[in-house]
Protein backbone atom coordinates (compact mmCIF):
# COMPACT_ATOMS: atom_id res chain seq x y z
CA UNK A 1 0.00 0.00 0.00
CA UNK A 2 1.62 3.18 -1.26
CA UNK A 3 0.40 6.66 -0.04
CA UNK A 4 0.57 10.75 -1.03
CA UNK A 5 0.11 13.37 1.36
CA UNK A 6 0.04 17.13 -0.12
CA UNK A 7 -0.32 19.34 2.75
CA UNK A 8 0.08 23.46 3.88
CA UNK A 9 3.56 23.79 5.40
CA UNK A 10 1.91 24.90 8.70
CA UNK A 11 3.44 23.30 12.12
CA UNK A 12 -0.30 22.23 13.19
CA UNK A 13 0.43 19.73 10.36
CA UNK A 14 3.50 17.93 11.70
CA UNK A 15 1.37 15.50 14.66
CA UNK A 16 -1.13 14.38 11.94
CA UNK A 17 1.40 13.88 9.51
CA UNK A 18 3.73 11.79 12.27
CA UNK A 19 0.90 9.40 13.26
CA UNK A 20 -0.33 8.70 9.69
CA UNK A 21 3.49 7.53 9.32
CA UNK A 22 3.80 5.54 12.33
CA UNK A 23 0.12 3.76 11.40
CA UNK A 24 1.67 3.20 7.88
CA UNK A 25 5.30 1.87 8.54
CA UNK A 26 3.49 -0.34 10.51
CA UNK A 27 0.84 -1.71 8.83
CA UNK A 28 3.59 -2.13 6.59
CA UNK A 29 5.48 -5.00 8.72
CA UNK A 30 7.96 -2.62 10.39
CA UNK A 31 8.83 -3.79 14.33
CA UNK A 32 7.02 -0.66 16.47
CA UNK A 33 10.76 0.42 17.57
CA UNK A 34 11.70 0.69 14.59
CA UNK A 35 8.63 2.47 13.05
CA UNK A 36 9.32 4.96 16.42
CA UNK A 37 12.70 5.61 15.05
CA UNK A 38 11.78 6.21 11.43
CA UNK A 39 9.00 8.10 12.30
CA UNK A 40 11.10 10.72 14.66
CA UNK A 41 13.35 11.30 11.51
CA UNK A 42 10.43 12.20 9.62
CA UNK A 43 9.20 14.39 12.29
CA UNK A 44 12.78 16.22 12.66
CA UNK A 45 13.01 16.77 8.77
CA UNK A 46 9.28 18.07 8.23
CA UNK A 47 9.78 20.35 11.55
CA UNK A 48 12.91 21.63 10.00
CA UNK A 49 11.19 21.96 6.69
CA UNK A 50 8.52 24.13 8.04
CA UNK A 51 10.59 26.24 10.12
CA UNK A 52 12.68 27.44 7.81
CA UNK A 53 11.87 26.39 4.20
CA UNK A 54 8.93 29.17 4.10
CA UNK A 55 9.94 31.96 6.13
CA UNK A 56 7.57 33.99 5.08
CA UNK A 57 5.33 32.96 2.19
CA UNK A 58 2.23 30.00 2.74
CA UNK A 59 4.14 27.30 1.31
CA UNK A 60 3.34 23.11 0.43
CA UNK A 61 5.18 20.32 1.23
CA UNK A 62 4.54 16.74 -0.55
CA UNK A 63 5.04 13.56 0.97
CA UNK A 64 5.46 9.93 -0.88
CA UNK A 65 5.01 6.67 1.09
CA UNK A 66 6.66 3.55 -1.26
CA UNK A 67 6.20 0.25 -0.13
CA UNK A 68 8.85 -2.25 -1.72
CA UNK A 69 10.22 -5.31 0.06
CA UNK A 70 12.69 -5.16 1.88
CA UNK A 71 12.64 -1.52 2.10
CA UNK A 72 10.07 1.50 3.19
CA UNK A 73 10.90 4.68 1.68
CA UNK A 74 9.40 8.05 2.44
CA UNK A 75 9.85 11.22 -0.06
CA UNK A 76 9.41 14.62 0.78
CA UNK A 77 9.41 17.32 -1.57
CA UNK A 78 9.23 21.12 -1.13
CA UNK A 79 9.66 24.11 -2.86
CA UNK A 80 11.02 26.75 -0.34
CA UNK A 81 14.12 28.70 0.31
CA UNK A 82 17.60 27.44 -1.20
CA UNK A 83 19.50 24.86 1.01
CA UNK A 84 22.85 23.51 0.65
CA UNK A 85 23.68 20.76 3.43
CA UNK A 86 27.37 21.32 3.54
CA UNK A 87 27.34 24.17 5.11
CA UNK A 88 25.04 22.59 8.11
CA UNK A 89 27.62 19.51 8.36
CA UNK A 90 27.19 18.54 12.21
CA UNK A 91 30.26 18.82 14.64
CA UNK A 92 30.88 17.04 17.99
CA UNK A 93 33.90 19.52 18.55
CA UNK A 94 31.64 22.31 18.20
CA UNK A 95 28.82 21.65 20.21
CA UNK A 96 31.60 20.70 23.48
CA UNK A 97 33.85 23.83 22.59
CA UNK A 98 30.51 26.46 21.27
CA UNK A 99 27.53 24.92 22.13
CA UNK A 100 27.34 24.84 18.26
CA UNK A 101 24.46 22.32 17.11
CA UNK A 102 24.16 23.56 13.27
CA UNK A 103 23.41 20.25 11.35
CA UNK A 104 22.06 18.35 14.66
CA UNK A 105 18.45 17.64 12.62
CA UNK A 106 20.29 16.43 9.90
CA UNK A 107 22.61 14.41 11.96
CA UNK A 108 19.77 12.74 13.68
CA UNK A 109 17.94 11.89 10.63
CA UNK A 110 21.07 10.16 9.09
CA UNK A 111 21.44 8.16 12.43
CA UNK A 112 17.24 6.81 12.52
CA UNK A 113 17.61 5.76 8.90
CA UNK A 114 19.51 3.15 7.05
CA UNK A 115 19.83 5.60 3.66
CA UNK A 116 18.80 9.46 3.50
CA UNK A 117 19.49 11.48 0.57
CA UNK A 118 19.50 14.94 -0.35
CA UNK A 119 18.45 16.04 -4.06
CA UNK A 120 18.42 20.09 -4.93
CA UNK A 121 16.17 19.74 -7.92
CA UNK A 122 16.78 23.29 -9.26
CA UNK A 123 13.23 25.24 -10.24
CA UNK A 124 11.52 22.00 -9.19
CA UNK A 125 12.47 22.52 -5.78
CA UNK A 126 14.45 20.14 -3.20
CA UNK A 127 13.68 16.44 -2.49
CA UNK A 128 14.14 14.54 0.51
CA UNK A 129 14.65 10.72 0.43
CA UNK A 130 14.50 8.63 3.85
CA UNK A 131 14.62 4.83 3.50
CA UNK A 132 14.25 2.23 5.98
CA UNK A 133 15.39 -1.95 5.71
CA UNK A 134 13.03 -4.32 7.23
CA UNK A 135 14.36 -6.62 9.47
CA UNK A 136 12.98 -9.72 11.17
CA UNK A 137 13.81 -11.02 14.72
CA UNK A 138 11.59 -13.52 15.28
CA UNK A 139 13.46 -15.91 12.52
CA UNK A 140 16.25 -17.57 14.23
CA UNK A 141 14.77 -20.82 15.13
CA UNK A 142 15.43 -22.04 11.73
CA UNK A 143 18.22 -23.98 12.26
CA UNK A 144 16.39 -25.69 15.23
CA UNK A 145 13.46 -26.35 12.93
CA UNK A 146 16.18 -27.94 10.59
CA UNK A 147 18.06 -30.22 13.07
CA UNK A 148 14.87 -31.69 14.75
CA UNK A 149 13.18 -33.11 11.48
CA UNK A 150 13.84 -35.77 9.67
CA UNK A 151 15.96 -35.72 6.13
CA UNK A 152 14.62 -35.89 3.11
CA UNK A 153 16.79 -38.87 2.23
CA UNK A 154 14.68 -40.50 4.48
CA UNK A 155 11.14 -39.88 2.84
CA UNK A 156 11.03 -42.86 0.28
CA UNK A 157 7.59 -41.45 -1.53
CA UNK A 158 8.88 -38.70 -3.70
CA UNK A 159 5.03 -38.16 -4.91
CA UNK A 160 4.71 -34.15 -4.76
CA UNK A 161 1.63 -31.97 -4.92
CA UNK A 162 1.93 -28.31 -6.29
CA UNK A 163 -0.72 -26.02 -4.74
CA UNK A 164 -0.87 -21.91 -4.96
CA UNK A 165 1.29 -19.74 -2.32
CA UNK A 166 -0.65 -18.53 0.59
CA UNK A 167 0.88 -15.96 3.34
CA UNK A 168 0.28 -19.35 5.60
CA UNK A 169 3.20 -20.62 3.46
CA UNK A 170 5.81 -17.91 4.64
CA UNK A 171 7.18 -19.66 7.55
CA UNK A 172 8.39 -22.93 5.38
CA UNK A 173 9.70 -20.97 2.56
CA UNK A 174 11.86 -19.16 5.20
CA UNK A 175 12.94 -22.67 6.05
CA UNK A 176 13.41 -24.20 2.47
CA UNK A 177 15.12 -21.39 0.87
CA UNK A 178 17.79 -22.02 4.15
CA UNK A 179 17.99 -25.75 3.89
CA UNK A 180 18.87 -24.91 0.34
CA UNK A 181 20.95 -22.11 0.12
CA UNK A 182 21.76 -21.25 4.06
CA UNK A 183 22.17 -17.80 4.06
CA UNK A 184 23.26 -17.17 0.32
CA UNK A 185 20.42 -16.65 -1.24
CA UNK A 186 20.45 -13.13 -3.51
CA UNK A 187 16.61 -12.02 -2.22
CA UNK A 188 17.27 -11.71 1.79
CA UNK A 189 13.45 -10.97 2.13
CA UNK A 190 12.73 -14.75 1.88
CA UNK A 191 14.56 -15.37 5.11
CA UNK A 192 11.95 -12.90 6.98
CA UNK A 193 8.51 -14.93 7.23
CA UNK A 194 6.77 -11.77 8.14
CA UNK A 195 7.69 -9.81 5.06
CA UNK A 196 7.16 -12.28 2.56
CA UNK A 197 3.24 -12.66 4.14
CA UNK A 198 2.80 -8.92 3.64
CA UNK A 199 4.24 -9.19 0.48
CA UNK A 200 1.48 -12.37 -0.86
CA UNK A 201 -1.61 -10.63 1.31
CA UNK A 202 -0.88 -7.24 -0.52
CA UNK A 203 -0.77 -9.52 -3.62
CA UNK A 204 2.68 -8.26 -4.45
CA UNK A 205 2.70 -11.44 -5.57
CA UNK A 206 1.93 -15.09 -6.40
CA UNK A 207 3.00 -18.09 -7.10
CA UNK A 208 3.26 -22.08 -6.40
CA UNK A 209 4.37 -24.26 -3.80
CA UNK A 210 5.77 -27.84 -4.13
CA UNK A 211 5.01 -30.44 -1.36
CA UNK A 212 5.82 -34.09 -0.54
CA UNK A 213 3.20 -36.18 0.33
CA UNK A 214 4.48 -36.05 3.90
CA UNK A 215 3.95 -32.24 3.72
CA UNK A 216 7.29 -30.74 3.35
CA UNK A 217 7.79 -28.35 0.77
CA UNK A 218 10.74 -28.76 -1.44
CA UNK A 219 9.72 -26.39 -4.22
CA UNK A 220 9.04 -22.73 -4.80
CA UNK A 221 8.29 -20.26 -7.66
CA UNK A 222 6.78 -16.66 -7.81
CA UNK A 223 6.03 -13.92 -9.83
CA UNK A 224 6.65 -10.77 -8.72
CA UNK A 225 3.76 -8.23 -10.03
CA UNK A 226 5.14 -4.64 -11.41
CA UNK A 227 3.43 -1.38 -9.47
CA UNK A 228 2.66 0.01 -12.63
CA UNK A 229 2.19 -2.58 -15.55
CA UNK A 230 0.12 -5.87 -16.20
CA UNK A 231 3.51 -7.52 -16.33
CA UNK A 232 5.63 -9.41 -13.71
CA UNK A 233 8.53 -11.00 -13.09
CA UNK A 234 9.67 -14.80 -12.65
CA UNK A 235 11.86 -14.75 -9.32
CA UNK A 236 12.06 -16.39 -6.16
CA UNK A 237 12.74 -20.06 -7.64
CA UNK A 238 13.78 -22.87 -5.37
CA UNK A 239 13.94 -26.53 -5.43
CA UNK A 240 15.48 -28.22 -2.21
CA UNK A 241 18.43 -30.24 -3.34
CA UNK A 242 17.59 -33.78 -3.14
CA UNK A 243 14.22 -33.34 -5.01
CA UNK A 244 15.95 -31.47 -8.26
CA UNK A 245 16.40 -32.89 -11.82
CA UNK A 246 12.91 -34.24 -11.22
CA UNK A 247 11.32 -31.67 -13.74
CA UNK A 248 9.52 -29.71 -10.66
CA UNK A 249 10.98 -26.38 -12.13
CA UNK A 250 9.21 -27.42 -15.28
CA UNK A 251 6.00 -28.04 -13.46
CA UNK A 252 6.02 -25.32 -11.52
CA UNK A 253 6.65 -22.82 -14.86
CA UNK A 254 4.35 -23.76 -16.36
CA UNK A 255 2.30 -23.44 -13.27
CA UNK A 256 3.16 -19.48 -12.83
CA UNK A 257 2.31 -19.38 -16.58
CA UNK A 258 -1.03 -20.55 -16.50
CA UNK A 259 -1.41 -18.35 -13.07
CA UNK A 260 -0.49 -15.52 -14.97
CA UNK A 261 -2.57 -15.63 -18.02
CA UNK A 262 -5.60 -16.48 -15.70
CA UNK A 263 -4.66 -13.13 -13.97
CA UNK A 264 -4.35 -10.90 -16.67
CA UNK A 265 -0.98 -10.52 -16.70
CA UNK A 266 0.30 -9.12 -20.60
CA UNK A 267 3.99 -10.59 -19.98
CA UNK A 268 6.38 -11.52 -18.08
CA UNK A 269 10.27 -11.10 -17.24
CA UNK A 270 12.93 -13.13 -15.87
CA UNK A 271 16.20 -11.19 -14.48
CA UNK A 272 18.79 -13.43 -14.90
CA UNK A 273 22.61 -12.99 -13.25
CA UNK A 274 25.46 -12.87 -15.68
CA UNK A 275 26.89 -15.23 -13.79
CA UNK A 276 24.49 -17.77 -13.63
CA UNK A 277 23.84 -19.00 -17.13
CA UNK A 278 21.31 -22.08 -15.68
CA UNK A 279 18.71 -19.54 -15.18
CA UNK A 280 19.26 -18.15 -18.86
CA UNK A 281 18.92 -21.04 -20.21
CA UNK A 282 15.52 -22.10 -18.15
CA UNK A 283 14.01 -18.85 -19.49
CA UNK A 284 15.32 -19.82 -23.22
CA UNK A 285 13.65 -22.97 -22.95
CA UNK A 286 10.22 -21.77 -21.62
CA UNK A 287 10.08 -18.98 -25.03
CA UNK A 288 11.96 -16.62 -23.40
CA UNK A 289 13.60 -13.84 -25.69
CA UNK A 290 16.80 -11.59 -24.18
CA UNK A 291 15.77 -8.10 -24.66
CA UNK A 292 18.26 -5.80 -22.29
CA UNK A 293 21.27 -6.09 -20.23
CA UNK A 294 22.01 -4.18 -17.76
CA UNK A 295 25.29 -3.61 -16.74
CA UNK A 296 26.55 -2.64 -13.22
CA UNK A 297 23.34 -2.83 -11.86
CA UNK A 298 23.48 -5.24 -8.92
CA UNK A 299 25.95 -5.96 -6.25
CA UNK A 300 28.24 -9.16 -6.13
CA UNK A 301 26.38 -12.30 -5.58
CA UNK A 302 27.80 -14.69 -2.19
CA UNK A 303 25.47 -17.62 -3.59
CA UNK A 304 27.10 -20.82 -2.22
CA UNK A 305 26.59 -22.63 -5.30
CA UNK A 306 28.30 -20.74 -7.62
CA UNK A 307 32.06 -18.74 -7.25
CA UNK A 308 31.86 -15.03 -8.29
CA UNK A 309 34.38 -12.55 -9.48
CA UNK A 310 33.24 -9.52 -7.31
CA UNK A 311 35.64 -7.14 -8.82
CA UNK A 312 32.92 -5.25 -10.07
CA UNK A 313 29.24 -5.18 -9.77
CA UNK A 314 27.16 -7.98 -11.42
CA UNK A 315 24.78 -7.22 -14.73
CA UNK A 316 21.41 -8.90 -15.47
CA UNK A 317 20.15 -9.91 -18.44
CA UNK A 318 16.62 -9.27 -19.10
CA UNK A 319 14.17 -12.13 -20.84
CA UNK A 320 10.76 -11.20 -21.78
CA UNK A 321 7.92 -13.87 -22.50
CA UNK A 322 4.59 -12.07 -24.14
CA UNK A 323 1.43 -13.69 -22.90
CA UNK A 324 -1.10 -11.49 -24.54
CA UNK A 325 -1.79 -12.44 -28.24
CA UNK A 326 -2.91 -8.43 -28.94
CA UNK A 327 0.49 -6.85 -28.18
CA UNK A 328 0.84 -4.92 -31.92
CA UNK A 329 3.71 -1.75 -31.19
CA UNK A 330 3.32 1.34 -32.80
CA UNK A 331 6.40 2.93 -31.58
CA UNK A 332 8.85 5.73 -32.56
CA UNK A 333 12.14 4.31 -33.06
CA UNK A 334 15.14 6.18 -32.26
CA UNK A 335 17.64 6.71 -35.30
CA UNK A 336 20.73 5.73 -33.19
CA UNK A 337 19.18 2.30 -32.15
CA UNK A 338 16.73 2.04 -35.46
CA UNK A 339 18.03 -1.14 -36.79
CA UNK A 340 18.63 -2.97 -33.54
CA UNK A 341 14.90 -2.38 -31.79
CA UNK A 342 13.79 -3.74 -35.59
CA UNK A 343 15.99 -6.61 -34.48
CA UNK A 344 14.53 -7.29 -31.29
CA UNK A 345 11.03 -7.10 -32.09
CA UNK A 346 11.21 -9.53 -34.88
CA UNK A 347 11.90 -11.85 -32.28
CA UNK A 348 8.67 -12.05 -30.99
CA UNK A 349 7.28 -12.13 -34.14
CA UNK A 350 4.55 -9.79 -33.57
CA UNK A 351 2.81 -6.52 -36.08
CA UNK A 352 5.08 -3.66 -35.66
CA UNK A 353 3.91 -0.39 -36.99
CA UNK A 354 7.22 2.28 -36.97
CA UNK A 355 5.51 5.70 -36.61
CA UNK A 356 7.45 8.67 -38.04
CA UNK A 357 7.48 11.77 -36.42
CA UNK A 358 5.60 13.27 -39.17
CA UNK A 359 2.91 11.30 -38.10
CA UNK A 360 2.71 12.93 -34.61
CA UNK A 361 0.68 16.04 -34.02
CA UNK A 362 0.59 16.77 -30.29
CA UNK A 363 -0.53 20.10 -30.42
CA UNK A 364 1.34 21.30 -27.45
CA UNK A 365 4.01 18.54 -26.14
CA UNK A 366 2.91 18.67 -22.78
CA UNK A 367 4.85 18.84 -19.31
CA UNK A 368 7.37 16.27 -19.13
CA UNK A 369 6.83 14.20 -16.43
CA UNK A 370 9.57 11.80 -15.08
CA UNK A 371 9.89 10.04 -11.64
CA UNK A 372 12.67 9.02 -9.56
CA UNK A 373 13.43 5.72 -8.04
CA UNK A 374 17.02 4.09 -6.03
CA UNK A 375 17.86 0.74 -5.16
CA UNK A 376 20.28 1.91 -2.30
CA UNK A 377 22.19 -1.35 -1.43
CA UNK A 378 22.98 -1.69 -5.19
CA UNK A 379 23.79 1.97 -5.54
CA UNK A 380 22.18 2.35 -8.63
CA UNK A 381 18.90 4.93 -9.44
CA UNK A 382 16.78 4.56 -12.16
CA UNK A 383 14.80 7.21 -13.58
CA UNK A 384 10.98 6.39 -15.51
CA UNK A 385 10.48 9.41 -18.14
CA UNK A 386 6.13 9.06 -18.54
CA UNK A 387 5.86 12.17 -21.18
CA UNK A 388 8.71 13.47 -23.38
CA UNK A 389 7.46 17.15 -22.96
CA UNK A 390 9.18 20.43 -24.65
CA UNK A 391 11.30 21.10 -21.28
CA UNK A 392 12.62 17.42 -21.39
CA UNK A 393 16.36 18.37 -21.87
CA UNK A 394 15.96 21.11 -19.13
CA UNK A 395 14.14 18.66 -17.02
CA UNK A 396 16.84 16.08 -17.40
CA UNK A 397 19.60 18.43 -16.88
CA UNK A 398 18.54 19.21 -13.30
CA UNK A 399 17.49 15.36 -12.66
CA UNK A 400 21.26 14.75 -13.66
CA UNK A 401 22.71 17.49 -11.46
CA UNK A 402 20.84 16.52 -8.61
CA UNK A 403 22.28 12.45 -8.79
CA UNK A 404 26.00 13.96 -9.36
CA UNK A 405 26.44 14.45 -5.59
CA UNK A 406 25.40 10.76 -5.36
CA UNK A 407 27.91 7.38 -4.96
CA UNK A 408 25.80 5.22 -7.56
CA UNK A 409 27.40 2.61 -9.85
CA UNK A 410 24.48 3.12 -12.37
CA UNK A 411 21.74 5.05 -13.70
CA UNK A 412 18.83 3.69 -16.13
CA UNK A 413 16.51 5.68 -18.10
CA UNK A 414 13.44 4.48 -19.81
CA UNK A 415 12.28 6.59 -22.86
CA UNK A 416 8.74 5.68 -24.44
CA UNK A 417 8.32 4.29 -27.76
CA UNK A 418 4.95 4.70 -28.26
CA UNK A 419 3.59 8.39 -27.44
CA UNK A 420 5.70 10.50 -29.01
CA UNK A 421 8.61 11.11 -30.85
CA UNK A 422 11.97 10.66 -29.03
CA UNK A 423 15.17 11.17 -31.08
CA UNK A 424 16.23 14.30 -29.94
CA UNK A 425 15.81 12.78 -26.24
CA UNK A 426 18.01 10.05 -27.14
CA UNK A 427 20.85 11.96 -28.47
CA UNK A 428 20.57 14.12 -25.47
CA UNK A 429 21.00 11.36 -23.39
CA UNK A 430 23.87 9.51 -25.78
CA UNK A 431 25.79 13.09 -25.70
CA UNK A 432 25.76 12.45 -21.81
CA UNK A 433 26.98 9.00 -21.67
CA UNK A 434 24.25 7.07 -21.70
CA UNK A 435 24.77 4.12 -23.55
CA UNK A 436 21.75 1.30 -25.27
CA UNK A 437 20.80 -0.60 -22.28
CA UNK A 438 17.53 -2.58 -24.21
CA UNK A 439 14.09 -3.06 -25.26
CA UNK A 440 11.31 -3.15 -22.33
CA UNK A 441 8.17 -3.75 -23.82
CA UNK A 442 5.01 -3.30 -21.88
CA UNK A 443 7.09 -2.05 -19.07
CA UNK A 444 5.17 0.78 -17.75
CA UNK A 445 1.30 1.25 -18.19
CA UNK A 446 1.80 -1.67 -20.64
CA UNK A 447 3.30 0.71 -23.13
CA UNK A 448 6.98 -0.29 -24.50
CA UNK A 449 9.83 1.72 -23.96
CA UNK A 450 14.14 2.25 -24.66
CA UNK A 451 16.04 1.74 -21.49
CA UNK A 452 19.25 3.52 -21.84
CA UNK A 453 21.82 3.49 -19.10
CA UNK A 454 25.06 5.13 -17.72
CA UNK A 455 27.59 3.11 -16.61
CA UNK A 456 29.63 5.05 -13.55
CA UNK A 457 32.19 2.83 -12.82
CA UNK A 458 34.91 0.75 -14.90
CA UNK A 459 33.48 -2.67 -16.60
CA UNK A 460 35.32 -5.61 -17.97
CA UNK A 461 32.96 -6.93 -20.41
CA UNK A 462 34.53 -10.48 -20.58
CA UNK A 463 33.34 -11.40 -16.98
CA UNK A 464 29.61 -11.19 -18.44
CA UNK A 465 28.22 -14.15 -19.53
CA UNK A 466 25.71 -14.98 -21.59
CA UNK A 467 24.06 -17.72 -23.18
CA UNK A 468 21.98 -17.52 -26.06
CA UNK A 469 23.20 -16.19 -30.00
CA UNK A 470 20.92 -13.54 -29.21
CA UNK A 471 21.42 -12.26 -26.06
CA UNK A 472 25.75 -12.59 -27.55
CA UNK A 473 24.84 -9.89 -29.71
CA UNK A 474 23.17 -7.47 -27.63
CA UNK A 475 26.01 -7.77 -25.64
CA UNK A 476 28.51 -7.36 -28.19
CA UNK A 477 26.04 -3.99 -29.23
CA UNK A 478 26.67 -2.67 -25.59
CA UNK A 479 30.68 -3.43 -25.44
CA UNK A 480 30.98 -1.23 -28.08
CA UNK A 481 28.99 1.63 -27.43
CA UNK A 482 30.18 1.97 -24.14
CA UNK A 483 34.00 1.23 -25.27
CA UNK A 484 33.24 4.06 -27.65
CA UNK A 485 33.00 6.54 -25.00
CA UNK A 486 35.78 8.80 -23.59
CA UNK A 487 36.30 6.96 -20.25
CA UNK A 488 36.40 9.11 -16.98
CA UNK A 489 37.06 6.74 -13.98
Amino acid sequence: MEAYLYLEAHIKAIEPVTDFTYRWCTAMGMHRDEAAQFTLAVDELLTDMILFAYPEDVGYVEIWYRYSLPQLEIIIQESGEPFDPENYRYSPDKVLAEGDFTGAGLELVRKLTDHFLFLNRGRDGKEFRLAKQLSEKDYSDIQQYIDGIPSEAEEENFSYTLMPVTKEDAEDIAKLIYRSYDYSYSKEDLYFPKQNEMAIEHGKKFGTIVRTTQGRPVGYFTVIKASDSLIGEVGEAVVSPPHRKRGLMKRMMNELINMSKKRGIMGLYGLALTVHTISQKVNQAFGFHSTALLVAITRGSKHKEFITDNSQPKSILVDFLPLNKNWNPSVFLPDRYHSFLQKQYRQFQVPLDIREASDYWPGNPGKTEMQLSFTYKNKTAKIVVSNIGDRFISSAESMMRSLEEVDLHAICIDIPLENSPNNEAVEWLHRNRFIFGGLMPMIHKEKDYLRLQKILVPINFDLIQVHSETAEELKNFISEEYHALPQEY
